[in-house]
């Protein structure tokens, strides 16, 4: 039986059957590209606040079991000022502490993180190991948190990486609250057979949801779009687990109940101003899809942690809808700061006249971005900006599918207006993946040989996704029709 660890616990509290499975079986998906560069990324981050700590220790063992007894015993005798990866094991409950600091004798925990933002979920994670080491007699006396700061930038020293937040109240509060838990979520998650699954507001996050308890419901409340925590639980506690099971006069929006609507009778809604709406495009028109990347560090001079760096782009030109006459294309090389080829580039090949079909407000924040970069180009991204006409917005607004199970993404529209086009055999076919393959790129992680092979991937995936809006658009002009 594997221990508690953090994820079990914390899993556990809202889902004993996905605390059990994490405990007994683990999660079997293989890691993807884009997965593993996230952990690559965190480890650097935790590296980088080791960095800051000269004195302090790593604490290498061949098990869990021998790294909880070297951790005891330097607590004990307080060898080193500083411990990294200190690990706790006791009543089958294991942890480990990223950062332990001894200061007026007493010891202080910094759990690092590779985000910028404050969250609740890191006063758990925190509120977790402190249990733990509670527990195997260590009282800690300050709890901290490390957060990239969003003014650091390529070049400066490690210690300006992060920005320090103490949380030793915050977690103290949220330990008294663990506590009660702690032989409840060890005897659940160690039952010889799983717990049964009940639906919750909380399986509407989980990754497993479609695997387990999801297979029972076809049309199930997730479906609604924006249906909050209070109103689920009204209906679950009612017995409405299925959308057409939700009572006429619940207290729903116009689009609730349009998706709502729409399940019942099993037929799709066309607005009548979806023909209006398209109607309005102005012909040639240019399809826009950007990709992009981004980095917990730097890669680029005076940009911060995590800016969105568009790297290539894609326009298909139609004359009318369907009938392609053009493709434009731009792909950075990973060798340096292209943004501003890309940006009069993007200019030229986006013409004087026409509409500009985009899907969501992505590729507007993009050239939103370009513009506060390239001031001399302002006046061109502002007619560019006059331009857009969002696609994904005008199916949300006059469109919808059952299929579509309460979303709108292309990746969902798509397969169901278009069951013929796919993106099968494609070697990206997600802009996570597109994403983390550019930062390898740039990070000099792949041979030159390597890095032809993804540019050419990676054009064909971009173009792949523009070719989707000229078909979505053809699609939609003849339901409206």
């Amino acid at each position: 039986m594997n221990n508690v660890n953090k994820t079990v616990f914390l899993n556990a509290i809202n889902c004993p059957t996905l605390g059990w499975i994490i405990r007994n079986k683990g999660f079997t998906k293989p890691l993807t590209i884009s997965d593993r560069f996230l952990m690559e990324q965190g480890r650097t981050i935790g590296k980088k606040a080791q960095n800051l700590y000269p004195n302090g220790a790593i604490i290498y063992a061949p098990n869990f079991e021998e790294n909880a007894k070297k951790t005891s015993d330097m607590l004990n005798k307080r060898i080193m000022p500083t411990l990294f990866e200190s690990a706790f094991l006791v009543d089958n409950y294991a942890a480990k502490a990223d950062i332990l600091e001894l200061i007026d004798n007493k010891w202080k925990m910094i759990e690092v993180k590779s985000g910028m933002n404050d969250k609740d979920e890191y006063i758990d994670d925190m509120a977790y190991t402190t249990m733990v080491m509670n527990k195997s007699g260590f009282d800690i006396s300050k709890i901290s948190l490390f957060l990239i700061s969003p003014d650091y930038r390529l070049g400066m020293d490690d210690k300006d990486l992060f920005r320090e937040i103490d949380h030793t109240d915050d977690v103290i509060e949220k330990v008294k609250e663990f506590d009660r838990l702690w032989d409840q979520i060890d005897n659940i998650t160690s039952t010889d057979e799983k717990p049964t699954s009940s639906l919750r507001y909380e399986c509407k996050y989980c990754k497993i949801f479609n695997d387990c308890i999801g297979k029972k419901y076809k049309n199930h409340l997730f479906d609604i779009p924006r249906l909050g925590k209070t109103k689920f639980n009204t209906l679950l506690q009612s017995g409405v687990t299925f959308i057409e099971d939700i009572p006429d006069g619940f207290s729903l929006s116009a689009k609730q109940n349009l998706v709502k609507d729409c399940v019942k009778n099993n037929t799709q809604h066309i607005d009548k101003n979806l023909k209006k709406d398209l109607d309005k495009i102005i012909w040639p028109s240019f399809y826009l899809d950007f990709e992009t990347y981004q980095t917990a560090l730097p890669l680029l001079p005076d940009t911060k942690p995590y800016e969105q760096i568009p790297t290539q782009y894609s326009i298909h030109k139609c004359s009318k809808p369907g009938h392609i006459v053009d493709h434009f294309e731009f792909l950075s090389n990973p060798d340096g700061d292209y943004r501003e080829d890309l940006a009069k580039k993007l200019i030229l090949d986006l013409e004087e006249a026409g509409s500009i079909i985009v899907y969501s407000s992505f590729e507007k924040r993009i050239i939103n971005y370009l513009k506060g970069l390239y001031l001399d180009l302002k006046k061109d991204f502002d007619v560019i900006l006059e331009r857009l006409v969002d696609l994904e917005a005008i199916i949300r607004n006059n469109y919808y599918n059952p299929e579509f199970h309460g979303k709108t993404s292309v990746k969902v529209t798509c397969p169901v207006l278009i069951p013929e086009f796919s993106y099968d055999g494609f070697d990206i076919s997600d802009g996570l993946t597109a994403s983390a393959i550019f930062a390898y790129m740039m990070l000099k992680k792949y041979d030159k040989k390597e890095i032809e092979k993804h540019k050419q991937n990676l054009l064909k995936y971009c173009k792949q996704d523009t070719i989707a809006m000229v078909k979505l658009h053809e699609k939609l002009y003849t339901i409206a029709n």
